[in-house]
């Protein structure tokens, strides 16, 4: 785990990545009142720690067609083989998110798909998995937060209390 000590200008900087995807350097510059050069090195030192990494376009899946999203629960032995399955699962045409989790279920896995057919093949492809026990797949009706950018979901309190 990398020890980050960051100040108010890396809150700022990071914020406006997290929120923006992409900051324009000189109007960023002027704006936090400090140089071009500054951003930069600031930019690139978050690279290096693994803090930034690339560029993501925020795409709207429903307007790309993708209508349906699945969470599915999956039930599993534990056991050497279980890396297997998530890279079997994380393969999956549609599948967004897989998540190896302690409790009840093995796994989680979120897909965004385009109608129930689709859906239906996922589904056949995920309990067609060797080493997949069980498997219950819910899909959204309506999704009232869905927010993958990281510090746009804490508070300036939080934020300060955790890494300032």
């Amino acid at each position: 785990m990398v020890d980050v000590n960051l100040d108010e200008t890396d809150f700022e900087l990071l914020r406006r990545l997290d929120r923006e995807g992409d900051i324009d350097v000189e109007a960023t510059s002027e704006e936090l009142d400090v140089s071009p050069s500054t951003v930069y090195y600031r930019l690139e030192n978050y690279r290096e720690m693994g803090i930034l990494n690339g560029t993501v376009a925020d795409l709207d899946a429903r307007k790309l067609g993708l209508e349906l999203t699945a969470i599915t629960e999956i039930e599993s032995s534990y056991g050497p083989e279980y890396e297997e399955i998530a890279d079997e699962l994380t393969d999956l045409s549609g599948v967004q998110n897989v998540y190896f989790m302690l409790g009840e279920m093995s796994f989680y896995v979120i897909s965004k798909v385009k109608d129930h057919d689709h859906l239906q093949q996922l589904v056949d492809n995920i309990i067609s998995i060797d080493g997949v026990e069980n498997s219950v797949t819910n899909v959204v009706l309506r999704s009232f937060k869905d927010e993958p950018r990281l510090l746009v979901n804490y508070d300036d309190e939080d934020l300060t209390e955790l890494f300032g």
